[in-house]
């Protein structure tokens, strides 16, 4: 029986460098998190497939992921997130706990502020060729990400995960910038070591192993010896 899930996402293959859409991970591990069947569809971005006449009538903006229900098709990465919990809420990947409930929001929207200090820096290394790149530029832009960074160091120094002893969107979220600077070269043991833990701790998740992208196994070195 065919699911009525399907989730549109890049071809990892035609993002270079980073080789991941971390939104689109994001949606792909909420899935599996919830044991939902659903089916995906990976789009190449260089061929512009994610922006072809049937791809717009989905998202107007030509953005992935996309995420359909039949015939809904929900975009907007935490908008879809709040879809599958409404429409899905089993198993809850929110507290139900009033107190805990709002921390898991907030630190779920606190982390729009690491996917743009994460992307502004991975979408200067994934749109730069080789000996184009400028050490002094991407130290600039892993400045702030290392700002950031900090927070959510501190946060996983608080507890297990985001809000709480269990995992919240706002890990899933978290997760896949995390990983994808760990793919591009970051250490974390000496500097975030709270984070190191999360990470090794979240990497042994099923839905993570499930979904883990297809990276080398050693790490680039773009970020191994920035600030």
């Amino acid at each position: 029986m065919r699911s009525a899930l399907t989730l549109y996402v890049p071809d990892s293959t035609t993002i270079r460098a980073i080789e991941c859409s971390p939104p689109s991970w994001m949606i792909q591990l909420a899935l599996e998190e919830k044991e939902l069947d659903f089916e995906i569809v990976r789009l190449s971005l260089t061929a512009g497939e994610h922006r072809s006449p049937e791809m717009l009538a989905r998202n107007p903006r030509g953005k992935l992921p996309v995420l359909t229900d039949g015939p809904l098709a929900v975009y907007e990465t935490f908008a879809i997130l709040d879809f599958l919990e409404h429409t899905y809420p089993e198993p809850a990947l929110l507290p139900a706990n009033k107190a805990l409930r709002g921390l898991a929001l907030t630190r779920l929207h606190e982390s729009g502020h690491l996917k743009t200090v994460g992307m502004e820096l991975f979408s200067y290394i994934m749109s730069t060729r080789g000996l184009d790149l400028d050490p002094a530029e991407v130290d600039r832009r892993a400045a702030a990400f290392h700002d950031e960074l900090f927070y959510w160091e501190y946060y996983y120094g608080l507890g297990k995960y985001a809000a709480g002893s269990q995992v919240t969107y706002a890990d899933l979220s978290v997760f896949t910038y995390l990983a994808t600077a760990v793919h591009l070269g970051l250490p974390l043991d000496e500097r975030y070591p709270n984070l190191a833990r999360f990470y090794e701790r979240m990497k042994k998740r099923i839905a993570v192993v499930t979904t883990w992208p297809p990276w080398k196994s050693t790490p680039y070195r773009y970020l191994s010896e920035t600030v």
